[in-house]
């Protein structure tokens, strides 16, 4: 996980990096056509003569619907809660929570309190008209699951707002529709994968530095404070490496499990922290998702031992994760150690990182036939993969600069998931084929 200073001789690393969720690019959904009927008025027959409107095409008009009615009643509540958590108005909120629950009501009544203290810029409820509502009887005979879009922007971190797909059950009581069970996790996991939102785990506490944002059980604000701190060392590091940087950070370090998805894995074991992507819709009928920015999730177990190195590490993946999910994983997460050594260089570990260095370029580099394959990547070097490609990354930033580094990433990035795609990515950028990388690679000895 972290660089650390044995003796300050060596490095030893508990590796618990996770993947930047390459997911495809754009998320695209399946669309629902509704077909609209229109009633023409025609000519009247009876008497020969023709009507005043004859051949003038007109709209005919009935009564909306059950169904309809529905739909627009819980389209109503759902603007009403947004409206309700940015301008801080509880009762508002929570006028449509079936007042016979009083847990659903405790659990909102928290949603909106952890929400108020988070701080957004925007928030909107958007019942997605493509999913048709599901009967839920065991709520009643009116109870209807739909699928809703929460849209939130966090005020100062987040460029645009955030898909977060939610499994909300309405049902009539007296004449008015109610939201009576918000746990269709099946729904939510299509956007939200194996885990929740911080927002929904309990109390919460918030550290705030500039760009950054903390999130932290509401007994852990000190440990709050010191990440926030932690992340600001980090983020000048980022910025020098990627030459980018996302316009603000939220870090999510809960006790919660739930916090963290199961399947957020590295080398066969839990990710110490991940930059999990943010995705919001490419579209105005929100039927495609694209990738909008990136958050850092740390691991439960790993919250109060998390670091700037750790941070630099998952900050480099959330700088480059706008540009594309092609490049591969050699160099996704060699860039991220590269930025996350480089940086504890400059923190006091240059000794331990030196012998790093020395036992991979003695280990594993002569052991090297081609570039780490993704789809073995833990496989091929173990827990070395990640220091195995660092040692890529920092031969090529020494030998044909970090600008030129910067630039492969984005092409590749951009690019297709295909060998011959990557190949001949490599040869317009560093003029040579990947073998001949590959042995250029085993006569080098470090840094100048």
């Amino acid at each position: 996980m972290d660089v650390e200073p044995v003796g300050v001789e060596s490095v030893t690393r508990k590796r618990g990096r996770g993947p930047l969720l390459w997911i495809a690019g754009v998320v695209v959904l399946a669309v629902v056509a509704a077909a609209v009927i229109w009633g023409v008025m025609g000519r009247q027959s009876a008497g020969g003569e023709a009507s005043a409107v004859a051949g003038t095409p007109t709209v005919t008009t009935s009564e909306p619907s059950d169904e309809e009615r529905m739909l627009a009643g819980i389209d109503a509540i759902l603007k009403a809660r947004a409206s309700a958590v940015l301008s801080g108005r509880l009762p508002q909120y929570l006028q449509a929570v079936d007042p016979k629950n009083r847990k659903l009501r405790q659990s909102h009544q928290q949603v909106f309190a952890n929400l108020r203290i988070i701080g957004l810029r925007h928030l909107s409820f958007q019942r997605d008209a493509r999913w048709a509502p599901e009967p839920r009887a065991q709520h009643g005979p009116s109870a209807r699951t739909v699928r809703v879009l929460m849209l939130v922007q966090i005020a100062g971190i987040d460029s645009s707002p955030r898909a977060v797909s939610l499994g909300h059950t309405f049902a009539e009581r007296g004449g008015q529709w109610l939201l009576v069970a918000d746990d269709d996790l099946g729904i939510e996991s299509e956007l939200s994968g194996g885990y929740r939102e911080p927002w929904d785990l309990g109390a919460i506490a918030v550290a705030r530095k500039p760009g950054v944002l903390v999130i932290v059980p509401a007994a852990e604000r000190r440990n709050g404070e010191r990440l926030a701190r932690e992340s600001q060392a980090a983020m000048p590091g980022v910025r020098s490496v990627t030459r980018r940087a996302p316009a603000g950070i939220l870090v999510i370090a809960l006790a919660d499990r739930k916090s963290m998805d199961p399947g957020w894995r590295t080398g066969g074991h839990p990710a110490a922290g991940v930059a999990a992507h943010n995705y919001g819709p490419a579209n105005p009928e929100a039927t495609e998702f694209k990738v909008t920015g990136s958050r850092v999730v740390i691991n439960p177990d790993e919250r109060r031992e998390a670091d700037r190195l750790l941070l630099a590490h998952e900050f480099t993946h959330a700088a480059m994760a706008s540009l594309g999910n092609g490049a591969p994983t050699w160099l996704v997460e060699g860039y991220a150690e590269y930025g996350e050594l480089r940086l504890a260089e400059r923190s006091g570990y240059r000794r331990g990182v030196d012998a790093h260095r020395r036992e991979l370029l003695r280990e594993e580099i002569p052991q090297l036939a081609v570039l780490p394959i993704d789809g073995v990547f833990h496989g091929e070097y173990d827990e070395n993969s990640y220091g195995v490609s660092w040692i890529i990354v920092e031969y090529l930033v020494e030998k044909y600069s970090l600008a030129t580094v910067n630039a492969l990433y984005a092409d590749l990035a951009r690019g297709d998931d295909d060998p011959a795609v990557r190949e001949q990515v490599i040869r317009k950028h560093l003029k040579v084929s990947e073998a001949a990388l590959v042995a250029a690679l085993k006569k080098y000895d470090g840094p100048a």
